[in-house]
């Protein structure tokens, strides 16, 4: 799992609290960066299968 997410998240509550994000789009974003943080960790392994296992393997 990654941390962009989180620090998207903050950025569109500040946006949204100022008054410059509608509640129909803020809740479209809202929406896309939790899919889009849920999503990376399984494309990762799905697209470069070997790049956890050598990375667990190199640990000690």
């Amino acid at each position: 799992m990654n941390t962009r997410g989180l620090m998207e998240l903050v950025i569109l509550n500040i946006g949204y609290e100022l008054g410059l994000l509608p509640p129909e789009v803020f809740a479209m974003m809202v929406v896309m960066a939790l899919v889009t943080t849920c999503a990376a960790g399984p494309l990762v392994d799905r697209w470069s299968p070997g790049y956890r296992s050598a990375s667990a393997e190199a640990a000690p």
